[in-house]
């Protein structure tokens, strides 16, 4: 079998490939599944189209610019001609001004109703809030538990407001240091019988605490 035979045969299979691919009717969508989502979505892709025309990368771009899709995962199945649209939502861990935020400080807004029980921030601008949300994240949880407002002053310093057997403690943390030092004192302070009813804590120098 000589070269240019070879040749030949190797455009016609790769045409003949193409052709089943991309025109024929064998390979198309058969159906769309999307896994992620309360509600319906329009991913733009349609049943009977050919299935080497559903580009994954592009439908997943698409699909993210929703403010609600932390990412998206196409997957097609070419034996069934299945495609299955994988959304993974962000998880909302705080509020500012009516919107909620997710751990890298994203603003956007929640398929359904919005979960109770965040954190609010309070800030003067989105940089600051976003500041917050790094605070928040780096906090254990037995803080964040009880913890129900975050502060962000101009300076940048903290104010907590935390829920301690009922009642509303201010922490006044100040800046985002010392962070595991201030946590110790904070539980040391509380725990102690005389500051029951105490209504203020200060930890922002936390080796020289004051207590209200």
């Amino acid at each position: 079998m000589n070269k240019k035979l070879i040749a030949l045969i190797a455009i016609l299979t790769l045409a003949g490939a193409t052709y089943i691919l991309g025109y024929s009717t064998f390979f198309t969508v058969s159906s769309v599944e999307v896994i992620g989502s309360t509600k319906p979505i329009n991913t733009g892709i349609t049943k009977g189209q050919k299935l080497a025309r559903v580009e994954p990368r592009a439908v997943a771009t698409k699909l993210e610019e929703l403010d609600w899709v932390e990412s998206a995962d196409i997957s097609r199945n070419w034996i069934n001609g299945k495609v299955v649209v994988e959304l993974t939502p962000r998880t909302p861990i705080a509020t500012f001004q009516n919107r909620v935020l997710d751990s890298t400080g994203a603003s956007f807004v929640p398929q359904g109703a919005r979960p109770s029980g965040l954190i609010e921030i309070q800030a003067g601008t989105v940089e600051d809030a976003r500041k917050a949300v790094t605070f928040l994240t780096e906090l254990p949880q037995e803080l964040n538990s009880t913890l129900t407002v975050v502060k962000v002053r101009s300076t940048g310093a903290l104010v907590l407001i935390m829920e301690n057997n009922g009642k509303k403690i201010e922490l006044r943390w100040g800046t985002n240091s010392e962070n595991e030092l201030k946590l110790k004192v904070y539980k040391a302070l509380i725990a102690l019988p005389e500051n029951a009813n105490i209504k203020r804590v200060d930890v922002s120098a936390p080796h020289a605490p004051i207590v209200k």
